[in-house]
């Protein structure tokens, strides 16, 4: 029993050191190395005759502490895709009307599967919010990243007819597994 006693006694200190280096370690890798993503979304519209003009402004800040890249696809890929949607932009608008006569009682208005939401004629069904940042001598793709602290302002202007409409905004970085981003707003046309 007295051997188990000196073992513990020999052990602890290095067992103490240890395991506060690991703590050490881990705080600094989340803190150093995790992408952080503010996604802030305003909009603005007015009446254009009969229509209604939606000037949608969206503002992405690195609240992380490493540097945050979109990612780059080929002109036939796709940033993301599953059996719900695929999405050929980094950084992407999509906007849906909310047909109110499809509506029966109250519902969830789930982004992918609610008959209610409809796309919407004449306007892309996604929208490519990084268009600024193509780059001719790299094959057409999208080159953009944002330093920690950065503030990017992208917008998106869009006549449509009065009614209630769904936006969503999403951002894919480098690693489409982690470093992804979305947003939904709703807004509403009179």
């Amino acid at each position: 029993m007295n051997w188990l006693v000196e073992i513990f006694k020999n052990i602890s200190p290095y067992a103490v050191i240890a395991g506060g280096l690991w703590v050490l370690y881990n705080y600094w890798r989340g803190r150093a190395f995790e992408k952080k993503l503010l996604l802030d979304v305003r909009t603005l519209s007015k009446v254009l005759a009969e229509l209604r003009i939606l000037f949608v402004e969206v503002q992405l800040t690195n609240a992380g502490k490493g540097k945050l890249e979109a990612r780059r696809v080929g002109p036939n890929d796709y940033v993301y895709k599953d059996e719900f949607e695929q999405l050929k932009y980094s950084c992407s608008l999509q906007i849906r009307r909310i047909n109110v006569t499809k509506l029966v009682g109250e519902t969830y208005l789930d982004w992918y599967k609610c008959s209610a939401l409809e796309s919407v004629a004449d306007i892309p069904t996604e929208i490519n919010l990084l268009d600024d940042y193509v780059v001719p001598d790299e094959n057409n793709e999208i080159v953009f990243w944002m330093e920690p602290g950065d503030i990017v302002q992208l917008s998106a202007p869009l006549v449509l007819q009065a009614g209630h409409y769904l936006l969503k905004i999403s951002f894919y970085g480098t690693n489409p597994n982690e470093d992804f981003w979305s947003r939904l707003v709703y807004v509403q046309l009179e």
